[in-house]
């Protein structure tokens, strides 16, 4: 067995939990159809109603997802979703977990992202997460330095903290893959500082510029650095003013994930950190527009209410 096949059966079978008689959807669009068939294979293996959709890749990038497509994953009880374009934060991603089904996204993944799903452990991936974000539940301030020249400052007064865990094995429930994070929204006006995104937002590996975001009262109103900065305007530009809200904050929790240039791999690496722009009510906030961008910053230290729990990127929770 390979190991992206380990990976597909640890999705269904660990993540999941997948029962014979229960409705299951993947979705995808062409990049990422051959790992589709893989979970395909494996999901068929537990459940005796499995459905396998291929999408269009340019509908998707301009529209997301049709009417037909949002009433059907309501009707399903797993629905699994490989696409270029993130749904994760979609309003038809959250009426499909209201009305029950289990959920799982892994946008834009690369195969050696989807391999190390294998090797994760959601048992302690979980405990962690958990641990971390009861303690940014009664954070006030958390206050971030990174060698790249980050520094910020966080007001999390009153924000919950939220555990991604890799389960989703109750009705309703979603994750990532591969997961792994503790998160929270910060207040409305309470981010202040300069963040240097060394992956996510668009940037890419021969990007001569460093991406530099600069955040007055919760709200990104510079945006710096070449092509990068231009590339990241633009598509911020498409959704209005509220797309440039500091959306999250979190810490990575996934010992089993590794810097790989990709952030939805990157923001769950062992004590990274990231923050989102744009919509977060998922995390508990009220910022509801159809875009979410996340940057990471590596090898970050923070510190949360005069408590150092991060050094240099490694976590100092026992």
């Amino acid at each position: 067995m390979t190991r992206l096949e380990k990976a597909a059966q640890a999705i269904t079978n660990r993540a999941l939990d997948i029962r014979k008689d229960e409705a299951v959807l993947i979705i995808a669009d062409e990049p990422y159809l051959d790992l589709a068939r893989l979970l395909f294979t494996a999901a068929e293996r537990k459940s005796r109603h499995t459905h396998l959709l291929q999408l269009s890749q340019p509908y998707i990038h301009k529209h997301a997802l049709c009417p037909a497509v949002e009433r059907l994953m309501q009707e399903m009880n797993v629905v699994l979703v490989l696409t270029s374009e993130s749904i994760t934060h979609t309003a038809s991603r959250r009426e499909a977990c209201r009305r029950g089904a289990r959920f799982i996204t892994m946008p834009a993944i690369t195969n050696e992202t989807f391999a190390r799903i294998a090797d994760m452990d959601i048992a302690r991936i979980g405990r962690l997460s958990r641990k971390i974000a009861d303690i940014l539940t009664i954070a006030k301030v958390i206050e971030i330095t990174a060698p790249n020249g980050t520094r910020l400052r966080i007001g999390a007064e009153s924000a919950r903290g939220f555990a991604n865990t890799g389960e989703a094995t109750r009705p309703g429930s979603f994750s990532n893959m591969p997961a792994g994070e503790a998160s929270l929204a910060p207040a409305a006006s309470g981010t202040e500082g300069e963040a240097i995104v060394d992956s996510g937002m668009g940037v890419q590996h021969d990007d001569r510029d460093r991406l530099i975001l600069t955040i007055r009262e919760g709200r990104c109103v510079r945006i710096a650095g070449g092509d990068p900065a231009l590339r990241l305007r633009r598509r911020l530009a498409q959704h209005g003013p509220e797309a440039r809200m500091i959306a999250k904050f979190g810490i990575g929790t996934n010992d089993a994930s590794r810097l790989s240039g990709c952030a939805l791999e990157d923001e769950t690496v062992l004590g990274n950190i990231h923050l989102a722009l744009g919509n977060n009510l998922t995390f508990g906030g009220t910022n509801d527009v159809p875009i979410h961008l996340d940057a990471v910053v590596y090898k970050a230290n923070v510190v949360i209410d005069g408590r150092r729990i991060i050094d240099g990127g490694r976590l100092l929770l026992e």
